[in-house]
């Protein structure tokens, strides 16, 4: 496939990471225009709590501040690994994971809120989470393999590293938990990956209570010994 047509299934609005990207430039124009709506879709762990804006750990998702660099870089990432993580795992499965990782990270960061005076007084921009969240991913599936990053190949390990380092770096030079949400992401998209999915997480605690359940209802029972040789032991 040429890059011509690759960068037109980037932006069809039919795939999911061209459908992102349209949601993230224009959520992030309208709110970077209007304080009030800012105040509604951002992400305000204090207002969470106080004023039960529940909906914020999901109307942030998709939010980054309105700029230049922010708007370019977050279109870029989302059209490219959008489509290419659709690719891999199908609409559903990749808006679950989007929505999931924001949603937890989101609730990791209110309920930090809780003691921490800084993080309630904060306001977050879900976008850089989903950024980092699908890059990390696409790297962490190539693994081993080749991608091309600016014109160098790098492996898939490499590229994640350097998805998260953006994130780590300004965690270090900077105040930690200006970036909270995004740190949570990483260690929720890591987890994902690897295999554990809250639907997973959840069947697996329903198969240790089922197995748990099972052998308290079987306590009451003996094992026969099929050593005797008498028959009148297997007649109840």
């Amino acid at each position: 496939m040429s890059f011509a047509n690759e960068v037109k299934r980037w932006v069809s609005p039919t795939s999911s990471g061209g459908q992102m990207a349209l949601v993230l430039v224009v959520s992030s124009l309208i709110a970077g225009i209007s304080r009030v709506v800012m105040e509604q879709v951002a992400l305000q762990p204090g207002d969470v709590i106080a004023q039960l804006k529940f909906w914020q750990l999901v109307s942030a998702t998709f939010l980054v501040p309105l700029s230049p660099l922010s708007l370019i870089f977050g279109l870029i990432i989302v059209l490219q690994t959008g489509s290419w993580l659709e690719d891999q795992w199908g609409r559903k499965k990749l808006w679950v994971f989007v929505l999931g990782v924001n949603v937890l990270a989101n609730l990791a960061t209110v309920l930090v809120g809780l003691v921490s005076p800084a993080v309630s007084a904060m306001t977050f921009f879900g976008g850089y989470t989903t950024i980092g969240a699908m890059w990390i991913a696409q790297g962490l599936i190539v693994g081993p393999g080749r991608l091309n990053w600016f014109g160098f190949p790098v492996s898939g390990y490499a590229f994640a590293v350097i998805g998260a380092a953006f994130t780590l770096l300004s965690a270090v030079t900077g105040a930690w938990f200006a970036v909270l949400p995004q740190l949570f992401g990483i260690a929720i998209t890591v987890a994902w990956v690897q295999g554990y999915t809250p639907a997973k997480l959840l069947l697996r605690f329903r198969s240790r209570q089922l197995s748990k359940d099972l052998r308290k209802r079987a306590s009451h029972l003996s094992i026969i010994d099929g050593k005797k040789s008498d028959r009148d032991q297997y007649l109840n």
